[in-house]
């Protein structure tokens, strides 16, 4: 959901809120598209802005726009029958298909978060209860999804649903759910609001004052706030979308100056040295992340790890582990959605390191500042995501120090596999001392990893 965030302000020289919204057109940049709910009292007017609607979403056939003046709860036997076989007892098999996994991927998260909020409101997860809610929300998928979601590999534009009727929690997790996928929702109503009574699900729309109101500059927010008399509000949020722009070339770092000291990153600054519990250095996971490889197709090529090293969103990783994506996707720890980039900051081919950025905002993992340097045996925590295996934890020793091809390598012996390339390692301070990057197959706990000297002069000015 929204990570960064950020006001914008337009001017509709009407006023009118249903022309605002057919004239939408959300920026869309780093797999990021701004997205709109709105709820719109059309009070007296609301025939005539249905008529508006029908007319607006038929003149523009076959782009994605689609108006119905309620969403109908009533489903015949044969449907009934039909989708609680999709249901399957919970393990779903959609009845409308992205052709892009990526898209796909996006849908099934969106579904299981939609699932959960009804749950949540209602208090009550009965079987029974959840399958008739799933039932009706496949159902409304099956009838709305192919005519806006038109083309499902590439969104090369950006579908709008508008609908009127009551609007009751499944009604309002369903365009929720439209939301979610990147498509504009309007609701219209003669009544003013939904019959939703939970304050936490309204707040995931915004209203917008009535036609009849008079003009006034609309807000876009990112998130609903208190709202002065006489000033329309429209809800703006951003969401991952599966279109894919080329990746920028990656910048080369300048060679490093020997003599020059060191930058010394200001989140390590007064730490104070006293050794933490396991269990402490265990949540610095928090601060490193899954990353998926994609190439230009959308197809996953490999995973690796990362570890965040700056609240501006810049993530730590090995070149190995980035080179040949088109695409990147971050996960984190409490996190339920991917965040996709195609930001390649930086890259060493020699010292194997990459810098990616996400939008995503989280506290950077502090890399070590110590003077006097690191000595065998003393312990180290490892964490990466070994095999997929998301976030391990492992805990070893320093078991010497090794040149390879001119670049300083630490040797422990936390256990690692494929897949935690790229995550950390971590003295009993809870500071990095180095970025896992690899080891030897033929041997028993025989790892490698980049040292904090050469992180620190690969990294300076991202700090």
């Amino acid at each position: 959901m929204n990570d960064q965030l950020f006001q914008t302000s337009a001017r509709i020289p009407s006023g009118d809120p249903l022309e605002e919204f057919m004239l939408l057109n959300g920026r869309y940049s780093n797999f990021t598209k701004e997205t709109f709910f709105i709820r719109c009292a059309s009070g007296q007017n609301c025939e005539a802005d249905a008529a508006r609607l029908r007319t607006w979403a038929g003149q523009n056939g076959g782009r994605g726009y689609v108006f119905t003046p309620a969403l109908s709860s009533y489903l015949p036997a044969p449907q009934v029958e039909k989708y609680v076989a999709l249901y399957q007892g919970g393990q779903i098999s959609f009845p409308f298909h992205f052709a892009n996994p990526i898209w796909q991927e996006t849908l099934e998260r969106s579904f299981d978060r939609i699932v959960d909020l009804f749950q949540h409101v209602r208090g009550r997860s009965e079987a029974a209860i959840v399958r008739n809610f799933s039932v009706k929300i496949l159902c409304w998928m099956d009838t709305y999804f192919p005519k806006l979601f038109v083309e499902t590999r590439k969104m090369n534009r950006f579908p709008k649903f508008a609908c009127g009727g009551q609007l009751k929690l499944a009604e309002y997790l369903f365009l929720y759910l439209l939301f979610l996928m990147g498509c504009d929702v309007l609701y219209i109503s003669p009544t003013g609001e939904a019959a939703v009574e939970s304050p936490e699900l309204l707040a995931l729309s915004a209203p917008a004052r009535s036609v009849q109101a008079p003009p006034a500059a609309p807000v876009l927010s990112p998130a609903p706030q208190p709202v002065p008399a006489g000033r329309p509000v429209i809800s703006m949020d951003r969401i991952r979308r599966p279109e894919r722009h080329p990746v920028p070339p990656p910048v080369r770092p300048a060679p490093p100056v020997p003599s020059a000291p060191a930058a010394r990153p200001a989140v390590s600054a007064g730490r104070p040295r006293e050794p933490l519990e396991f269990e402490e250095l265990a949540k610095r996971a928090s601060s490193v992340v899954m990353l998926k490889i994609f190439d230009q197709d959308g197809q996953c090529l490999k995973t690796g790890s990362g570890v965040i090293i700056s609240d501006k969103g810049y993530v730590l990783t090995n070149l190995h582990v980035v080179n040949g994506g088109h695409h990147y996707g971050i996960l984190l720890e409490e996190e339920s959605d991917i965040f996709y980039t195609n930001e390649l900051i930086k890259y060493h081919p020699d010292y194997d390191l990459a810098v990616l950025r996400m939008d995503k905002r989280r506290a950077p993992i502090p890399i070590s500042q110590n003077p006097g340097g690191l000595v065998r045996g003393q312990k180290v925590v490892a964490i990466g995501s070994p095999l997929g295996l998301f976030n391990s934890v492992s805990d070893g020793i320093i078991s010497g120090f090794r040149e390879l091809e001119k670049v300083s390598m630490i040797q422990f012996t936390a256990p690692v596999s494929h897949g935690s390339s790229g995550g950390a390692l971590l003295d009993m301070y809870g500071e990095l001392i180095g970025l896992i990057t690899g080891g030897y197959n033929d041997g028993q706990n025989l790892n490698l990893a980049v040292g904090y000297q050469t992180i620190t002069q690969f990294a300076r000015g991202l700090f």
